[in-house]
C-alpha cells in the first residue's frame, strides 16, 4: 500500500472516551477519523449504554480502490476512486450522520463469470438517519464479434453489436436506520430503491454474452425485503460445450485428509450458527436483518434475439418466465414456458428441424418438463427424434409418422430413405458402421465424417445371410433435393462401382436408375407393414 502512517489513539478521562485514527498511504489513500462517546460505571464495571452520546467525523480519500480487491472473492476485481466527508452525532442506538459520499471511475469485473461493468459514478448524501442515493451508474462492457450464425442463430449482426455501447445501469433511492425495535420489530433498517437498466451488456465472455433492459424496485420495510422487476433480454449468445466434464461413478468413494478437515470445519461452523440462533431466540442478540420471509417477484422475458448453441442444438428461444422467491435459503420457483424458434438439432450425424420445442417450468429452474420433436427435412417420410420427460430425466426415442420399426426409422433419419439391405445381420452391421463413422465427429464443430465431406451418407453394407465378406460394400450418398438422391456403392472385392439415382415420384412410388457393372431402371412401389 505504500504505507506512510498508521496510528490509532485511544484517550480516556473520567467517563469520556475518544478514539482517533490516522491512515496515510501512497496507494491505499488517506483516512482521518475521530469518535467520542461516554461510558457508564455500573456494578463495579464500565458499560456502553444504548443512549450514550456520539460525536465524531470521518474524512477519507481513496484514489485506488483496486488495492482493496484482495478483500473481494477470488477472481473479482474492483476499481475507482472514493471520497467521503461526514460528521457523526446522536446516540449509540440512534446514530446521526451528515455529509457526502462520492466515487468516480468505478469498475467491477469477474472474468470467470464474464461480468464487466465500468465507468461508474456515485453521488450520495448522509442526512441524519438516512442515506440518500442521488446517483449511481455503471456502464456495460465492450462488444465483440461473437455470434451464432444461421437462420436459427442471432438476428443481430456482429458489426451492429460491436458498434453499440455497453448500455447503462442506474439506481436512485434512499436507505434509513433507526432503533432495532422500530418498524415492526426488525433491525430498524428501511430501504426504497429504484433501478433502471437500458441495453446493459452484463456478460461479455467469448461463449456467453447477454444484453438486458428493464426496471427494478427494491424495498425493505418492517423487516421484510420486497423486490419487483421486469427484465427483457435484448440480445443473448449462449454457446454450450458439446460434452460435459468427466466425473467419477457413484460407486467411487475418495477419502482425503484435506476433505476431512473441510468437513470438520463445516461442522464447527454449523454448530456456531446453531448456537447463534439459539442465542437470538433467547433474546441475547439484536434483531435479525430480515424478520420476515422475503417477497421477490421478477418477470423475465427472453426477447426476440436469444440464441443458444451446443449439445447438438442451435436455436433461438422465446418465452416469459416468472421468478419468485420467499426463502433466501431455497432456490427460486420458476413458472412459464420457453419455446424454440427455427431450431435445428443434430442427431445421428444429421441436421433435424425442430418442429416442436417446449420447456415448461413449474418449480425448480433446473428441471423443466420437455416436449421436443425434431424431424429430418426434405424427405418423403416423416422421421426424427422425440424428447419428453424432464431435463433431469429425459426420454429420447426415434419418431416416425406413420409409425415404423426403429431400424427403418433410423434409416430414414440417417440415410434419408428406406434401407435397401435385408436380413437382421445386414441391418445390425449397417447401424454399427454408421454409429462408428458418425461418432468420429462427436463433440466437434464439424459434425460427423459424412458432413465434413459434404455428404449425407457414409455407410457399410455387410454380406447377406450365408454370404462372403467379399460381398460387403461401402456406400456414399448425397441428397440433391427433396425428391432426388444419389448413391455410389463400391464393393470391397470388385473393381467397378455402381451409381444409383433415386427419384421419388410419389410417397410410395420411386424411380431408381443404376449404372455400373449392371445398368438398368427400376420402378419401385413400397408397401409398409409390421
Amino acid at each position: 500500500a505504500g504505507l506512510r502512517q498508521a496510528e490509532l489513539r485511544l484517550d480516556a478521562e473520567g467517563d469520556a472516551v475518544r478514539a482517533r485514527l490516522a491512515w496515510d498511504s501512497e496507494r491505499a489513500g488517506q483516512i482521518q477519523a475521530e469518535l467520542g462517546t461516554r461510558l457508564v460505571q455500573q456494578g463495579g464495571g464500565w458499560q456502553w449504554a444504548e443512549d450514550a452520546p456520539l460525536n465524531g467525523s470521518v474524512r477519507a480519500r481513496l484514489p485506488q480502490l483496486g488495492v482493496w480487491s484482495m478483500l473481494a472473492p477470488p477472481g473479482w476485481r474492483i476499481a475507482g476512486t472514493l471520497s467521503a466527508d461526514a460528521t457523526l452525532a446522536g446516540t449509540r442506538n440512534d446514530p446521526r450522520w451528515n455529509g457526502t459520499l462520492a466515487a468516480d471511475e468505478l469498475a467491477l469485473k469477474a472474468m470467470v463469470e464474464g461480468l464487466d461493468l465500468r465507468d461508474g459514478r456515485l453521488r450520495a448524501r448522509l442526512a441524519g438517519n438516512r442515506l440518500i442515493l442521488d446517483e449511481f451508474t455503471l456502464k456495460g462492457g465492450p462488444g465483440s464479434k461473437v455470434r451464432i450464425p444461421g437462420r436459427a442463430g442471432n438476428l443481430s449482426t456482429s458489426a451492429s453489436e460491436a458498434s453499440a455501447d455497453g448500455g447503462t445501469l442506474s439506481f436512485k433511492g434512499e436507505m434509513g436506520w433507526g432503533p432495532a425495535n422500530a418498524a415492526g420489530g426488525g433491525s430498524g433498517l428501511s430501504m426504497d430503491m429504484r433501478g433502471e437498466v437500458r441495453r446493459l451488456r452484463a456478460l461479455v465472455r467469448s461463449d456467453r454474452q447477454v444484453t438486458v433492459s428493464g426496471d427494478l424496485q427494491a424495498g425493505l420495510n418492517a423487516g421484510q425485503l420486497r423486490v419487483r422487476g421486469k427484465v427483457t433480454t435484448d440480445r443473448a449468445v449462449i454457446i454450450l460445450p458439446d460434452e460435459t466434464a468427466p466425473s467419477l461413478g457413484s460407486d467411487v468413494v475418495v477419502h482425503s485428509a484435506a476433505k476431512g478437515r473441510e468437513e470438520r470445519a463445516a461442522a464447527e461452523k454449523q454448530a456456531k450458527e446453531r448456537a447463534a440462533q439459539d442465542e437470538a431466540a433467547a433474546g441475547r442478540v439484536n434483531q435479525p436483518l430480515l424478520a420476515k420471509a422475503p417477497d421477490i417477484e421478477i418477470a423475465f422475458d427472453l426477447g426476440k434475439d436469444f440464441a443458444v448453441q451446443g449439445r447438438g442444438i442451435t436455436t433461438r428461444l422465446e418465452g416469459q418466465l416468472d421468478i419468485r422467491t420467499t426463502q433466501l435459503s431455497a432456490p427460486p420457483r420458476v413458472t412459464g414456458e420457453v419455446k424454440t424458434v427455427q431450431g435445428q438439432y443434430r442427431a445421428y450425424g444429421q441436421e433435424l428441424d425442430v418442429e416442436t420445442g417446449l420447456a415448461r417450468f413449474n418449480g425448480p429452474v433446473d428441471n423443466p418438463a420437455l416436449d421436443i420433436l425434431a424431424i429430418r427435412p426434405n424427405i418423403s417420410q416423416r422421421a426424427g427424434v422425440q424428447v419428453t420427460g424432464t431435463a433431469q430425466s429425459p426420454r429420447v426415442r426415434l419418431y416416425s409418422d406413420p409409425p415404423l420399426p426403429d431400424a427403418q426409422a433410423l434409416a430414414w433419419v440417417v440415410l434419408g430413405r428406406a434401407s435397401a439391405a435385408s436380413g437382421g445381420e445386414a441391418i445390425l452391421m449397417q447401424q454399427a458402421a454408421l454409429a462408428l463413422l458418425g461418432g468420429l465427429g462427436k463433440g466437434g464443430s464439424g459434425g460427423s465424417l459424412a458432413s465434413r465431406f459434404g455428404l449425407d451418407e457414409i455407410g457399410f453394407k455387410g454380406p447377406g445371410s450365408g454370404g462372403d465378406l467379399k460381398e460387403s460394400s461401402v456406400t456414399l450418398g448425397k441428397r440433391l433435393s427433396k425428391d432426388f438422391y444419389v448413391t455410389y456403392e463400391r464393393s470391397l472385392a470388385g473393381t467397378l462401382g455402381t451409381l444409383y439415382i433415386f427419384y421419388d415420384l410419389t410417397r410410395r412410388l420411386t424411380l431408381r436408375g443404376q449404372a455400373g457393372h449392371t445398368s438398368g431402371v427400376d420402378l419401385i412401389y413400397t408397401v409398409q407393414y409390421d
